[in-house]
């Protein structure tokens, strides 16, 4: 709303304590602003660094005297407040700078106490009754606040949307970037450079992914990543409204999924170099589309799912064959049997360390193995390349 009306208006409200603030804000509008600035710098020194600052500030205040004085007169609550086109700018520099969000909401309240102490001032120097003055800040209070309350929304609103669209603008150019690397079209000294990321070094390439994930779960989870990893470097980009691709060097990442909020994680191998950190999105890539078909749990690697990953181009000759080697055990009725296999055979065919990554007694698992063996029409062997393949490809045969 543009910076005019400020001056005196004809009508006068009817309500007497609201009349005395309105002549009270149209006689001491340019010192209420003054005043106002001088205390949102005090409290906030860091929305002020440079002469445009200033300029700006002065002019968001300034915006929302004549607001404030409508405000004032309407005993009716209002749903929303349209910032003065000055107070949205304003909103919008603190985000382009990145000032703290919180600092935007302390200068509000900061030119909200400038108000409310130099009415209550100018009321105790009029000489009006005890009673009079409780009833003028009573009625103006209430109708400031209400106002406040809704003026500092809509602000801390523009405030959000412009690190969005900045967010957007940023994850776009490190798109670019990244497209370029993959393609070997790059300058990689440049790369480097932009994306504050070294390619001298060994690299694990990992996809963060939910159905429904939100830019903000996208974030924490990064950030959560990054947290329980410790790498020596990361780097993350969007890859859509619901997943976020990136490479770190070094660490791990055991414990990554707790607060992440459902979200799945998709690791390729540790490669070196530049075509390592182009080997391993490839890698994190195929694992996520593999995970997201046919392998459960939170964190999925791409030794995980290699042996899927090597026949999902021939689908039509791997399930049958698989079937083939697993018989009845290929049921989903028998998942926790074929898992318990699954960990035997990585454990080279030792109950007590099956019972250890399962959390069950070495008994349990012996007699798994017992049930396994009756349903397997091949030998139960741990040696056997063949059998370790079929359970492999196990998600193969459930169509």
């Amino acid at each position: 709303m543009p910076n005019s009306g400020t001056g005196a208006r004809s009508t006068t409200p009817s309500h007497p304590p609201i009349a005395e603030f309105v002549t009270w804000l149209d006689q001491r509008v340019a010192r209420i602003v003054d005043d106002m600035y001088a205390a949102v710098v005090a409290a906030t020194p860091s929305v002020v660094r440079d002469d445009e600052d200033v300029r700006l500030l002065r002019e968001a205040l300034d915006s929302h005297m004549p607001l404030l004085r409508d405000a004032a007169q309407s005993a009716t609550p209002r749903v929303g407040v349209q910032l003065g086109r000055p107070a949205e700018r304003w909103s919008r520099r603190l985000a382009r700078a990145e000032t703290d969000l919180a600092d935007l909401v302390l200068a509000y309240d900061a030119a909200a106490d400038v108000i409310v102490a130099t009415f209550a001032a100018h009321l105790r120097e009029s000489g009006v009754s005890d009673a009079r003055r409780a009833d003028a800040l009573e009625t103006v209070l209430d109708r400031l606040f209400r106002y406040l309350r809704t003026a500092c929304a809509a602000a801390t609103a523009a405030y959000v949307q412009e690190r969005e669209l900045l967010r957007q603008r940023d994850a776009s150019d490190l798109r670019a970037v990244i497209v370029d690397v993959l393609a070997g079209t790059a300058d990689s000294t440049a790369a480097e450079a932009r994306l504050g990321y070294r390619f001298a070094d060994t690299h694990t390439a990992f996809v963060i992914w939910g159905s429904h994930a939100t830019s903000a779960e996208l974030d924490r989870a990064v950030a959560r990543l990054r947290a329980v990893v410790r790498p020596r470097q990361l780097v993350a980009v969007p890859d859509g409204p619901t997943a976020v691709h990136g490479w770190f060097s070094g660490g791990g990442v055991e414990a990554w999924m707790s607060g992440t909020s459902g979200l799945r994680l998709a690791l390729g191998s540790p490669h070196p170099g530049l075509a390592g950190f182009r080997a391993s999105h490839r890698e994190a890539v195929e694992t996520c589309k593999l995970a997201t078909r046919w392998v459960d749990g939170p964190v999925v690697r791409f030794d995980d799912v290699v042996v899927l990953a090597l026949a999902d181009g021939t689908p039509g000759l791997a399930a049958p064959w698989a079937t083939a080697r697993l018989g009845a055990l290929a049921d989903p009725a028998h998942s926790d049997l074929l898992q318990t296999l699954r960990i035997w055979l990585a454990e080279l065919g030792s109950p007590t360390h099956a019972a250890r990554r399962l959390t069950v007694h070495p008994n349990t698992v012996v007699k798994r193995l017992e049930r396994i063996a009756a349903l397997l029409p091949v030998p139960l062997d741990p040696r056997s390349a063949v059998l370790r393949v079929a359970v492999e490809l196990a998600p193969l045969t459930r169509g």
